[in-house]
């Protein structure tokens, strides 16, 4: 293929290549920027949700110790039993601690307090009725015969009440019924915007693959024309060699470019990202002069953007691209590691601690822990698989100390049969059962998260374990130290040399 035609292609390539990347990485921002601002939305909905129906089945929970209380004044009325008063007594107990939460939880709706203080004040006025009946149960007996249960002041209280709660729970399910709809349109939007840019990322998916197709089909037609050129030709076998060779690298390094630049979108936003921050910055020493000569123009929403909006957008899209490109570089790490051919050897257990101890004498130091080292038998296994997953146990003990104790980490290990097991014991913060699969899991992590990682280590250990023919297995509990448990074959039998 002539020079000028491979250039040609090239070029064409490079800018088709850039313009889609340049489209995904918009197309990128703005689904993330939209389903950010819907997440919140829906979670503000969810929030207001939960909220009415706990106050629903507050003001449920209150009429229904509103309704025993009234039981139990009737009941004693007509026969001063006991059992009547130990009802009335446990009701109206429990009818003042909810109206004390349904008090919390209508903090803020105006209409809503106005009428349980209103509750409150009656059923002040009915417990003065029902403690003057218990201090002379003969009286009320008495007077009880006489007695029009329909205006009596309790049961008018009783029934005052209830329809106060009535109206209260009314008033609640109007609101649900308000804060679901929202809710429910906040999800459809989600899913709208969700769909949108799935839908665009597709579309550029499928123009990528289109656009080398093309490419690849141009470069069939200037093969086989180059095969028509020579036909016959005694040198053409030799030439027809060489195009084909250098249209073969032609895709090589076409595919070279897209590898290559799926990272250039994350490079570019961190570049921006620097560019808005001093831009910020000039921004923010401009308006403050400006403010300094002129304080009648000062703007507090925009001094406050520029202040506190720009440096936290800022920082959020700077992050989540750091941690891109880090996720990138973990996984292609984890391929590597998948690739590498294990090579099997004997290997001084106890000498290969030592090391590891040593390597990580200064960051324990600095951790203010100490390292122990116990006798472990021998194994034949993959140096440096094993080295990798002793040294990640190790290091994630030291990193996860508990702040209330002096560190200590312990390795140690023994021979089971024709397994060795290798156990790093900790005196940490410990894991919750609950977490003990999830932080064997790629990118899942557990408990407080206040050390650096991206929920690689722990499943790359388990990933070695197992290309080793072993287990890894963790027993702990929160504040009680862990017990990481390795499992090797004592001579070297992995899963992959039995497949």
């Amino acid at each position: 293929m002539p020079e000028s035609v491979r250039r040609k292609y090239e070029r064409r390539g490079r800018r088709a290549v850039a313009a889609l990347l340049a489209l995904g990485v918009v197309m990128l921002a703005v689904a993330i920027v939209a389903a950010t601002s819907t997440m919140g939305s829906i979670t503000h909905d969810t929030e207001e949700v939960e909220q009415t129906l706990q106050r629903q089945a507050a003001i449920s929970r209150l009429t229904t110790y509103n309704e025993q209380i009234a039981a139990g004044h009737r009941g004693f009325l007509i026969q001063p039993d006991p059992a009547f008063t130990r009802v009335v007594i446990e009701a109206t107990s429990a009818f003042r601690s909810e109206e004390e939460e349904l008090e919390g939880l209508l903090r803020g709706a105006q209409a809503q307090e106005e009428k349980l203080q209103r509750i409150k004040q009656l059923s002040e006025e009915r417990n003065q009725i029902i403690e003057a009946m218990f201090s002379d149960p003969a009286m009320a007996f008495s007077r009880a015969r006489e007695l029009d249960f329909s205006r009596d002041r309790g049961v008018v209280i009783t029934q005052q009440i209830r329809i106060l709660a009535e109206t209260m729970s009314k008033v609640e399910e109007d609101e649900l019924v308000r804060r679901n709809r929202a809710q429910l349109a906040s999800l459809v939007q989600f899913y709208v915007v969700g769909g949108v840019a799935l839908a665009l990322l597709v579309t550029v998916l499928l123009a990528a693959v289109i656009l080398v197709l093309r490419y690849n089909r141009d470069l069939t037609l200037a093969q086989r024309g180059l095969r028509e050129a020579y036909e016959g030709l005694e040198e053409a076998v030799e030439t027809r060699t060489a195009e084909l060779t250098r249209a073969n690298q032609e895709i090589q390094r076409f595919a070279y470019i897209v590898s290559h630049d799926l990272r250039s979108p994350l490079v570019n936003v961190l570049g921006f990202t620097s560019e808005l921050e001093e831009a910020r910055k000039i921004l923010l020493a401009h308006l403050t002069s400006l403010y300094a000569e002129h304080p009648e123009l000062r703007d507090r929403d925009a001094l406050l953007a520029v202040e506190e909006d720009l440096p936290e957008a800022v920082g959020f899209i700077r992050a989540s691209t750091e941690k891109m490109d880090r996720l990138i570089n973990s996984i292609l790490e984890l391929s590597r590691q998948g690739r590498r051919t294990l090579a099997p050897e004997r290997l001084d257990m106890s000498e290969m601690v030592d090391g590891i101890a040593a390597s990580l004498h200064q960051l324990a130091e600095d951790a203010g822990a100490r390292i122990v080292v116990k006798p472990i038998p021998d194994v034949e296994s993959d140096r440096i698989a094993l080295e990798q997953i002793l040294s990640n146990l190790v290091e994630n003990a030291l990193k996860y100390l508990s702040p209330e104790r002096s560190g200590l980490v312990t390795i140690e290990g023994h021979r089971e049969g024709d397994t060795v097991e290798i156990d790093v014991i900790d005196n940490g913060r410990g894991i919750a059962p609950v977490d003990h699969e999830r932080i064997f899991e790629l990118f899942r992590r557990a408990g407080t998260q206040d050390q650096a990682g991206e929920g690689i280590g722990l499943a790359n250990v388990r990933a070695l374990a197992y290309r080793l023919g072993g287990t890894i297995e963790v027993k702990s509990d929160l504040d009680q130290g862990a017990r990481f448990r390795l499992s090797l074959p004592a001579k070297f039998s992995s899963w992959e040399a039995k497949t």
